[in-house]
C-alpha cells in the first residue's frame, strides 16, 4: 500500500499535460459547437448577435452613412493658366494625385466618425467640365459593427480668375519693371538673350513683357522678382544696372509709402566679331594689348583677341564700363572674300601655353592668308596676303568675311597707332555658301509680347536668322539654348521642296560639303503641331506664356 500510495502522490507529469490538453482542446470545441445565434429582428435569418440585432443586408438597406457627405461640389480653377484654387492657386494635371487630393479636400462630411477608406477617378470626357470620383467610406455603427458604403461624388469645375491672372489683365498692376536696352542698331543679342531666358525659365514670375524699338521691357509683381531677374541678365550678357522708384500713393496716417521701381539694364553695346579700337591707357592694364582688337565672345566678360597673335584678353564689365572702348567695325561692314592660299606660320613659344587664352580649343592658329575681294574676281587681279587667326581653319576655295580697315574712318580715334599695326584687312569668320538652302529640322521658341501703342512693329526675322546660323556654327553656344525639332512633311511636300532648293540653286556654286549641321541627337521634340485640315505637321513654334 506505502508503494501505491507514492504512485497515486507522484503522478506522471507527462500524463497530466498530455491530459490537460485533451481537455483545452474539448473545451474549444465545445464552445464552437455551441455558440449562440438569434434571428434578425427586420428578416427573421439566423445570425450572430449584436446591438442593433440586424444583419447586415438589412443595416445596409435601413442605416445609411453617407447622408451627411456632399454628393456635389464646385471646384474653381483659372482659365487663363488652368490652375484650381486649393488654396492657394496650384497646378493640378487631369487625374493626377494632386488633383484627387485637392478635390477630397472639400468633400463634407468626412471626418472621424466617417472615415475615407478608397477614392478613385470615372472616366470622363476630356473637354468635360465635371470631375467624378468614387469613394469609400467606413463607420462604426454598433459595438464591433462597421459599415462600409460606397458613393461617387460629382464635381462642377467654375471658372474663376486668379489674383496673378487678373493683376496681368489689369493695366498699371506692376509693382517693377526690368528695362533691357542695348544702343546698337541690330537686335541679335536680345534674340539670344531671349532664347537663354526660356533655357534657364527665368520669365516664370514675368507678368507681362513689351516689346519696345529701344529694348524689351519686362513687368513684375514684386521687386524682388525684378531684382533677381536683373541679375540674371547681367549673368549672360554684361550689363550696369540703374535703379529708380516713383511714388504713387502716400498715406499720412500710417505712413505708408507705395512706389514703382524701375531696374535698367543698359546692355553692353559690343558684339560678336566687332572690331573695338583699345586706347593707351587702358592698353596697359592689358597687358600690353594691341590698338584694335576682334570681339570673340561675350557672356559674362568680353573676350576680345588679337588676330596677329591670337592672345586673348577678357575685359570684365565693371572695368568696361568705367573706361568704355569704342567699336571700329560691325557686321554690317563686312565684305566677302575667297581664300587663295595658307600657310601656317611657325610660332615659338617660350614655356608651357597658356591653353585658357586661346580662344577655339586648339582648331584656330595664326597663319598667313592670301585672299582677293569676291566683287573684283574677273574685273581685276588684286591679291592680298592677311596675317590671320582662321589660318587653321581656312582653305584654299573658302569663302571668308572680314574688314577692310582702309576704308573705315576712324576719326577721333588715335590712327597713328592703328597704322603701327599695319592691319589693312581683318578677316573674321568663314562664310559658307548656299547653307541656307536646305530647310531646317529644328526650330526656336520665342516669347509672348506685347506691342506699345503708338510705335511701329519691330522686325526682328533678320536678327533670329542670324542668332540660328551662330547657332549652327558654334557647339558651345548650342549648349544654353533649347532647339526644337519640327515635323517632316509629307511625301509631296518634301519633293514640292526639293524641286524648288533644287531651282533656286541652279546656276550658283555648289554647297561646302562641311557646312555645319545641328546633330538630331541634340534637338528637343515637343515642336510638331498637327495641322487637322490637312494632317501635316505644321512648323510653327508655340510661343511660352508668361507668368501663372
Amino acid at each position: 500500500q506505502g508503494s501505491h500510495s507514492a504512485q497515486v502522490k507522484k503522478p506522471n507529469p507527462s500524463s497530466s499535460r498530455l491530459r490537460m490538453g485533451m481537455k483545452r482542446q474539448h473545451d474549444e470545441v465545445t464552445i464552437g459547437a455551441t455558440a449562440s445565434s438569434v434571428l434578425c429582428c427586420s428578416c427573421g435569418v439566423p445570425m450572430v448577435p449584436n446591438q442593433t440585432m440586424r444583419c447586415a443586408q438589412c443595416l445596409k438597406s435601413e442605416v445609411s452613412i453617407i447622408e451627411g457627405i456632399t454628393r456635389q461640389v464646385a471646384l474653381p480653377r483659372c482659365r487663363n493658366c488652368g490652375r484650381y484654387n486649393r488654396p492657394p492657386w496650384t497646378k493640378a494635371e487631369p487625374e493626377s494625385r494632386e488633383l484627387l487630393g485637392l478635390c477630397l479636400k472639400r468633400v463634407k462630411g468626412i471626418g472621424k466618425d466617417v472615415r475615407l477608406v478608397d477614392a478613385s477617378f470615372i472616366w470622363t470626357e476630356e473637354h468635360s467640365m465635371r470631375i467624378r470620383v468614387k469613394i469609400t467610406v467606413q463607420k462604426e455603427v454598433a459595438a464591433a459593427s462597421v459599415l462600409q458604403q460606397t458613393m461617387v461624388v460629382e464635381f462642377q469645375i467654375v471658372n474663376q480668375q486668379c489674383e496673378d491672372c487678373q493683376r496681368s489683365f489689369t493695366p498699371h498692376s506692376w509693382n517693377a519693371i526690368v528695362q533691357v536696352r542695348q544702343k546698337v542698331p541690330h537686335r541679335r543679342t536680345l534674340c539670344l538673350l531671349e532664347q537663354l531666358i526660356l533655357k534657364n525659365d527665368a520669365h516664370s514670375k514675368v507678368v507681362s513683357l513689351k516689346q519696345t524699338p529701344e529694348g524689351l521691357d519686362f513687368h513684375f509683381t514684386q521687386r524682388s522678382h525684378a531684382q533677381r531677374f536683373a541679375d540674371f541678365v547681367g549673368s549672360c550678357v554684361p550689363e550696369q544696372q540703374k535703379n529708380s522708384r516713383h511714388l504713387i500713393s502716400h498715406d499720412a496716417n500710417s505712413n505708408n509709402y507705395n512706389y514703382k521701381y524701375t531696374i535698367l539694364c543698359e546692355l553692353c553695346p559690343i558684339c560678336v566679331d566687332d572690331v573695338v579700337h583699345i586706347p593707351k591707357n587702358h592698353s596697359r592694364s592689358l597687358s600690353g594689348a594691341a590698338p584694335l582688337m576682334l570681339c570673340h565672345k561675350v557672356s559674362n566678360a568680353i573676350r576680345l583677341v588679337d588676330p596677329l597673335t591670337l592672345r586673348a584678353y577678357d575685359v570684365p564689365p565693371p572695368e568696361y564700363f568705367k573706361r568704355p572702348f569704342p567699336v571700329v567695325c560691325s557686321r554690317s561692314h563686312l565684305t566677302e572674300y575667297m581664300v587663295l592660299n595658307v600657310e601656317l606660320s611657325e610660332t615659338v613659344q617660350a614655356g608651357t601655353p597658356a591653353r585658357h587664352h586661346v580662344p577655339g580649343k586648339g582648331k584656330l592658329a595664326v597663319g598667313d592668308v592670301e585672299v582677293a575681294r569676291v566683287a573684283d574676281l574677273g574685273v581685276n587681279d588684286e591679291r592680298h596676303i592677311v596675317r590671320s587667326h582662321l589660318a587653321g581653319v581656312l582653305k584654299p576655295g573658302n569663302y571668308v568675311l572680314g574688314y577692310d580697315l582702309t576704308s573705315v574712318n576712324v576719326s577721333g580715334l588715335d590712327s597713328t597707332s592703328i597704322e603701327a599695326q599695319h592691319a589693312d584687312i581683318m578677316l573674321v569668320r568663314r562664310q559658307y555658301k548656299n547653307k541656307h538652302k536646305k530647310r531646317r529640322e529644328w526650330e526656336l521658341k520665342r516669347l509672348e509680347r506685347e506691342k506699345v501703342d503708338g510705335e511701329e512693329a519691330v522686325d526682328d526675322e533678320a536678327d533670329m536668322e542670324a542668332v540660328k546660323q551662330d547657332l549652327e556654327e558654334d557647339p558651345e553656344l548650342r549648349k544654353g539654348v533649347n532647339m526644337y525639332r519640327i515635323s517632316d512633311q509629307n511625301p509631296q511636300q518634301r519633293q514640292q521642296a526639293a524641286d524648288a532648293g533644287g531651282a533656286a540653286a541652279e546656276g550658283e556654286d555648289e554647297e561646302d560639303e562641311d557646312a555645319p549641321e545641328v546633330p538630331l541627337a541634340e534637338l528637343l521634340e515637343g515642336l510638331v503641331l498637327q495641322d487637322e485640315s490637312s494632317g501635316a505637321a505644321a512648323a510653327e513654334p508655340s510661343p511660352a506664356p508668361m507668368a501663372e
